[in-house]
């Protein structure tokens, strides 16, 4: 998996999607250009680790019912 890096733009709050890490570094600079030009491109990136385990809405509800019993 060659997308693991997202890089948030340190001015606005943009985020890349998912990429490798050169392709999100030079999008999160094209970004500063058009959006932010004169500025120095900062910001953070997140490492995408592993694929989460979702339980989506189901799980969400049936976490409700375990809470509150009725």
């Amino acid at each position: 998996m060659s997308a693991r890096f997202r890089y948030w733009c340190g001015e606005c709050g943009h985020k890349t999607p998912w990429l490798d890490e050169g392709e999100g570094a030079e999008r999160l600079a094209d970004h500063y250009l058009r959006r932010h030009p004169g500025t120095e491109p900062g910001g953070d990136f997140e490492i995408r680790t592993g694929e989460r385990q979702r339980s989506g809405c189901l799980g969400g509800v049936a976490r409700l019912f375990l809470l509150f019993p009725g």
